[in-house]
């Protein structure tokens, strides 16, 4: 019985992609909590300044979420008024997004935010050490 027990250990804290997961909940959780945002809404504020007016489906795919869940995070936006979704007169089927006055002021405090989160985590490693984690965070991240 021990045997399979041994045979079944799994040690999460050595597993990379748990390890990220980590690291990047607790990041986003700094960044997020003087805005009450969540994770979805997060990433479509910040996905927006470049890519509008962009459709929810645009957003589908910049974001890396599936419709349920932009389309959750597009409606908590719009009611804290940060988005503004209206439907493409040419198109009646497509939703467009843009960010509000409110919404665009939000990610100028939100853009600061997240990057002195990242500098903050990066501050234990050196020039060198940071530059090969973003050389090989990239690489993997070009193959998903």
């Amino acid at each position: 019985m021990k045997d399979q027990a041994q045979s079944l250990t799994f040690d999460l804290g050595e597993y990379l992609p748990f390890q990220i997961s980590v690291i990047a909940s607790r990041v986003f959780q700094r960044v997020m909590e003087d805005a009450g945002l969540q994770v979805p809404e997060w990433r479509i504020m910040m996905a927006l300044p470049a890519n509008q007016p962009c459709s929810s489906h645009d957003l589908c795919i910049l974001t890396a979420m599936d419709a349920a869940r932009v389309s959750r995070a597009q409606r908590r936006l719009e009611d804290l008024q940060l988005i503004s979704v209206i439907r493409d007169k040419m198109d009646r089927r497509r939703l467009v997004v843009r960010l509000s006055v409110k919404g665009t002021e939000e990610v100028l405090r939100l853009r600061t935010a997240a990057r002195d989160a990242e500098s903050n985590l990066l501050d234990s490693l050196g020039p060198e050490d940071r530059a090969q984690l973003r050389t090989a965070i990239g690489a993997i991240y070009e193959q998903i």
